[in-house]
């Protein structure tokens, strides 16, 4: 059994990488976690101590984060969820286990980011699909009304059971990936196919309505397009290509339905029944209040303690909606401040700076893209609190680490970057 894993190594490994983007996005958290069980199970066999040893050194902040998740149920009070937000954040654990063992080849990694990619072109096919049978069943005579709240956001993040935020994450990742495609392909066909691709997922998010995904798909684009031009040295076709980015971005936010009003919501904004709405107020409010949860400075709440000292802070500013709705602070940095204190926040900091530079050291830029993918949803959302933000960014982070394997380590930035 043993020589049969080992000759068909790469083959079982596709397809367990394969089966767990796919179960993320369409399954349980449940069936998620046991696929990655069994993807634990098999990289045992391949276990070499020494390459533990290396990767934990390599890792260490990472590591660092967890066992400062793990400490703090020592002065957490409700250690029932303490343990649960240790349970969520075993997947790190995991990482050390699996990574160092599987040996992911430059072809191999191509082929499981080009089977997430699949996954996520299936995922927004068949979202579309479910919103537009609605559209058409409903009778709607007006393709205007495809924008509104019946037909996007929530509803059509609901058609997988996802929140807008998380389902654009996992887009905009793609995105990353079809350009990465894209740059290294050559028939004219194929790169029309891919360009078709990546148009198609950004009207997805923009149809989905998240805020911050759309801003990191600006800045996405935004880095792509620097990178081209500091390569190519087209001055002024760059320029030329990113006043029209930033006037069809302005042209999207100011014209297509509910993505209209939620920009204009942030900023304050009074419907015709006398409805008000101000998003950005509000959300600076969450924010104040979080950061006030915290009593103790230094080592926070415990992470066990998080909820029960915002539903406190929100109760103390008769913050009712922020109650009833169960509220978390939508900021991961300011959710491992209440939770681990000062010394979590810049542990986490550090972690995403600490990858972001590594990426950057050895020119891989699809890494250092999904580290600033990360760092800006993180900051209206608790991204590493949820199963669908921890276990996809630390697995993903697994995936892409190894094309690192085969690039000459440098004390300076990649020339290829």
């Amino acid at each position: 059994m043993l020589s049969l894993l080992k000759q068909r190594k790469n083959s079982v490994f596709l397809i367990l990488f394969s089966a767990f983007f796919f179960s993320l996005v369409f399954t349980t958290n449940d069936i998620n976690s046991k696929v990655l069980i069994v993807l634990l199970a098999l990289s045992i066999p391949f276990f070499e101590f020494q390459k533990l040893l290396k990767t934990v050194k390599i890792h260490l902040p990472l590591l660092v984060l967890f066992f400062l998740i793990v400490l703090s149920l020592i002065y957490t009070e409700n250690i029932d969820t303490g343990l649960q937000k240790v349970q969520r954040v075993l997947v790190i654990p995991l990482f050390f286990f699996i990574f160092p063992f599987v040996n992911l080849s430059n072809k191999l990694i191509s082929k499981i980011l080009l089977l997430f990619v699949i996954t996520i072109a299936i995922a927004t096919l068949y979202s579309h699909g479910v919103v537009l049978n609605s559209f058409i069943q409903n009778g709607e005579s007006n393709f205007r009304n495809l924008f509104n709240l019946n037909y996007s956001y929530l509803v059509l993040g609901n058609t997988l059971d996802l929140h807008p935020t998380y389902y654009a994450y996992f887009i905009i990742i793609a995105i990353t990936i079809v350009i990465k495609f894209l740059k290294e392909t050559q028939p004219l066909v194929l790169k029309l196919l891919l360009v078709f691709l990546i148009l198609y997922f950004s009207f997805f998010i923009v149809h989905l309505s998240s805020r911050i995904g759309i801003v990191a798909l600006y800045v996405v684009l935004l880095l792509n397009l620097v990178r081209h031009i500091r390569k190519h040295k087209s001055w002024i076709k760059g320029v030329v290509v990113l006043f029209a980015i930033h006037g069809l971005l302005a042209f999207i936010v100011l014209n297509v339905g509910v993505t209209k009003y939620r920009f204009q919501h942030i900023f304050g904004f009074e419907y015709y029944t006398g409805y008000k709405v101000n998003d950005g107020q509000h959300k600076l409010k969450l924010w104040n209040a979080a950061i006030g949860a915290n009593e103790n400075f230094l080592f926070g709440n415990g992470m066990g303690d998080i909820n029960s000292a915002l539903k406190e802070k929100f109760a103390s500013l008769k913050s009712t909606k922020a109650i009833t709705e169960n509220y978390n602070s939508h900021n991961q940095y300011i959710e491992y401040y209440v939770g681990l204190g000062f010394l979590g926040f810049v542990v986490f900091t550090y972690l995403l700076l600490y990858y972001g530079y590594m990426f950057l050291k050895h020119g891989n830029f699809l890494g250092f893209q999904f580290i600033v993918i990360t760092a800006i949803l993180c900051l209206t959302e608790s991204l590493w609190s949820r199963h669908h933000g921890i276990v996809f960014s630390v697995i993903f982070l697994g995936v892409i680490l190894g094309l690192n394997n085969h690039i000459p380590t440098s004390n300076r930035p990649s020339k290829n970057f």
